[in-house]
């Protein structure tokens, strides 16, 4: 098997220049690695997951017990859901000012 050259390029996905393999960031448009959700999708799906099985536990029973029970499990599985969905590494360029 034949190793790669350690001189080896590659190219940013988000502006299309010209960088090393190992880059964490792009020195042309800014654009940085991340591996796994931002702290705001976590949230955002995190809240969504208890509204959504709160809602829906209340549906079939009305408020007790087992809508706080249910509004956790959904707290749980959207926290889940948001780190399967951004699992992967991804580039994101930072807002412009």
């Amino acid at each position: 098997m034949i190793d790669p050259l350690s001189t080896s390029i590659a190219l940013c996905p988000v502006c299309r220049q010209k960088i090393r393999p190992t880059a964490e960031h792009c020195p042309h448009c800014g654009a940085e690695r991340t591996f796994g959700p931002m702290p705001h999708e976590t949230a955002l799906y995190s809240i969504l997951g208890m509204i959504l099985l709160t809602c829906a536990s209340t549906l079939l029973h009305p408020l007790s017990l087992w809508t706080i029970i249910f509004a956790f499990i959904g707290l749980g599985a959207g926290f889940l859901f948001a780190h399967n969905r951004f699992a992967a590494e991804r580039w994101i360029k930072p807002k412009q000012k």
